[in-house]
This record gives structure tokens, C-alpha cells and sequence, in this order.
């Protein structure tokens, strides 16, 4: 018995040689041919990049002019143009003073109703002046590219003031919005949208009309 179980774990062992022999080899051969490569270790980029931002210093007073379209109601629209100034409060309020002018063009009702030469009204000048309060709503800042940002803001506005239109004098009531970016430390660029509303009587009816104007502009500080 002894005898037999010998025999059984030397054939055990011969046939656990022969077949692990090939594995073993394939795996020198696959041990001689690894290449050590060194590690290489990408170091992040630690400069800091620089971003140009402009910024108002201790200026508090601004002034400038403006141009752009007014759509006077029962009107066409016309170019408007004019100057402004601001006086900064504080960092979000402000107060704002505005002269512009315009010439109305020809109404609906004249091209249909009068001949070329008549109007229903002698004098088409359009003149107002306002004293407006604004509040600087959301502060911000205008990426143009990745190293040129400039600070800006969004705006509203609202107040009251007088226009001359159609040979009288009109109470205004004005709101609106705009957008500030400031170029230069002294230099700001703005885009305004305004609602100019009073009670005009011209023909024979009375109403109270909205008068939109959408201007841009450039302004300094002082």
C-alpha cells in the first residue's frame, strides 16, 4: 500500500512539471523582453494669468453725450441725440440729468389724410429734459477674451422732467434701463433703453403717449 501511494505522488508531481514547464518559460521570455520606462511627472502651470479690469478710481461725477432712435407715438421714428451727466452717490445709487432733441417725422394720418406740405402740427422739434435717480441692480464683469475683462453694470432708472413737442410744454414721467462698461479708468461706454410718457393733445383727441428711445453713448469721469 505504502508502495502504491509513492508511486502515485511521483507521477503527481511529473505531471504537475510538465505541464506548468511551458508556462514558466513563456514567462522569461516575456520577463526578458519588459522595458522599464521612466515615470514623467506633468507639473501643473502655476502662473497666474493676468486680466486687464478697469476700474473708477474716486471719480464721482460723469458726463457725456449720446445718440441714438426715439419713436415718437403717432410719429416716425427719428434720431435723437444729447448729453448727460451723473452725479454718484454711493456705489449703487446715483443721480442723472439728460437734455436731448429730435425732429418728428410725418405721422400715418398725414401721409393718408393731407397733402405733402400740410401737418397737423406747426413745430416738429422734440426737446426734453429729465432729472432721473438710478441704482446700480447687478454689478459685474465683461469677458472679452480671456485676458481682457472689463467691469460693468446693469442699471435702472425712473424720474421726471419736461418735454417741448407740438408748441407746448409736456410733465414727463421717464423709466428705463441701461448697461455700463467701463473701458478706462475714466472712460465708461453705455446703452440705454427709456420710456418718455406724457399727455399730448394733438388733433382733436388728448392721451397720454409712450415715447421709446434707445440710445448708446460714452461717458468720462471727472
Amino acid at each position: 500500500m505504502a508502495y502504491r501511494i509513492q508511486q502515485f505522488l511521483l507521477i503527481l508531481i511529473g505531471l504537475v512539471s510538465l505541464i506548468s514547464s511551458p508556462f514558466i518559460a513563456h514567462a522569461d521570455e516575456e520577463d526578458g523582453d519588459v522595458e522599464i520606462k521612466p515615470i514623467i511627472v506633468v507639473e501643473p502651470d502655476s502662473k497666474q494669468r493676468e486680466a486687464y479690469e478697469a476700474q473708477i478710481d474716486d471719480e464721482f461725477l460723469e458726463v457725456g453725450g449720446y445718440i441714438g432712435i426715439i419713436a415718437i407715438e403717432d410719429f416716425s421714428s427719428s434720431v435723437v441725440y444729447g448729453v448727460k451727466g451723473s452725479f454718484h452717490a454711493t456705489e449703487d445709487f446715483f443721480l442723472q440729468f439728460n437734455y436731448g432733441q429730435a425732429e418728428a417725422g410725418r405721422s400715418a394720418a398725414e401721409d393718408i389724410f393731407l397733402e405733402k406740405n400740410e401737418s397737423i402740427i406747426k413745430d416738429r422739434n422734440y426737446k426734453y429734459y429729465n432729472l432721473l435717480v438710478g441704482y446700480n441692480l447687478f454689478p459685474g464683469e465683461t469677458f472679452v477674451t480671456q485676458d481682457l475683462t472689463f467691469n460693468s453694470a446693469f442699471y435702472l432708472v425712473g424720474g421726471a422732467g419736461n418735454t417741448e413737442f407740438a408748441d407746448d410744454n409736456h410733465f414727463t414721467l421717464t423709466f428705463g434701463s441701461g448697461y455700463r462698461i467701463i473701458l478706462k479708468d475714466w472712460l465708461t461706454f453705455n446703452m440705454d433703453v427709456r420710456d418718455h410718457i406724457f399727455e399730448a393733445e394733438i388733433g382733436p383727441s388728448k392721451k397720454y403717449t409712450h415715447n421709446l428711445e434707445f440710445t448708446t453713448g460714452l461717458t468720462a469721469f471727472f
